[in-house]
């Protein structure tokens, strides 16, 4: 297994509610590898958003968590979170106060109060606690600025160094899909279903199928990544029969035939 210096970014991650990926350049493998990480990241309750400039297409469609991914980067944009669980939401509505914006959330009955420290409000001018770089910033263009503001860290599988940077997780001989499979269970992070499906398939895109730029790192990148899709996956029921199920007392073997039901000396066999 691989081991990338994570150091830096451990507590950061331990601490974080907020987390925002920038993907540079759009392929199955960048993009897959993105939401995967969203995902692992979303399940230990951080919030976390994917931005790429350029739209995806069909090919795209079997992602999982393409909710969380954006192409416009809008610093005016307001989003309000809230770590709350959603089934005991009632109800979300909103009306005009005088001309200002109340926002109105209710909740079940017997549901807790939501507290303030629930209540998580972003808008991309202000970044994220933790932000990630997939790629080279510069392909942004317009947006490659966002990198001035907040904690910064890149991954990438070329050899590209960026003053910005506050850590960096580079693997040349690796894929994005295959740096990010090492990558979450190192920062902690849980490999569930959703995210091992989506490495799963940018793996197999990024290497023709375990055919090309492959190495004994790829396919234990693969294998991690199908285990965690299969643990998750219903198992199904096996009953495994005892041995003394439905014996046969001894005192009957004589009259009923023995245990592999050949006739015994009681019996009447026809032909």
């Amino acid at each position: 297994m691989k081991a990338y210096n994570v150091a830096s970014l451990l507590p950061i991650i331990s601490s974080a509610k907020t987390a925002f990926i920038a993907v540079s350049q759009p392929s199955l493998d960048s993009i897959g590898s993105a939401l995967a990480f969203a995902l692992s990241l979303k399940a230990k309750g951080i919030e976390a958003r994917v931005f790429c400039p350029q739209k995806t297409d069909q090919n795209y469609t079997k992602l999982s968590g393409l909710d969380l991914l954006s192409d416009i980067f809008n610093p005016n944009d307001l989003t309000i979170s809230l770590n709350y669980p959603l089934d005991q939401i009632e109800q979300v509505s909103y009306n005009d106060d005088g001309g200002r914006l109340n926002l109105v959330v209710k909740t079940k009955i017997s549901a807790p109060k939501i507290e303030k420290s629930q209540i998580i409000v972003n808008n991309q001018s202000s970044v994220a606690d933790i932000n990630f770089m997939f790629g080279d910033d510069s392909l942004l263009g317009a947006n490659a600025s966002i990198v001035n503001r907040g904690e910064w860290f890149l991954v990438s599988p070329l050899n590209l160094t960026k003053s910005w940077a506050k850590g960096s997780i580079i693997d040349p001989d690796a894929p994005f899909s295959e740096i990010i499979s090492f990558l979450i269970p190192m920062l902690k992070l849980d490999l569930n279903h959703e995210a091992a499906k989506n490495l799963l398939i940018a793996l197999r895109v990024a290497t023709q199928s375990f055919s090309v730029n492959v190495s004994p790192e790829t396919f234990e990148a693969g294998a991690t990544c199908l285990r965690a899709t299969q643990m998750e996956a219903p198992m199904p029921e096996i009953k495994i029969p005892n041995s003394f199920d439905n014996q046969i007392p001894i005192e009957k073997i004589e009259t009923q035939g023995n245990i592999f039901g050949t006739p015994g000396p009681g019996s009447v066999s026809t032909v």
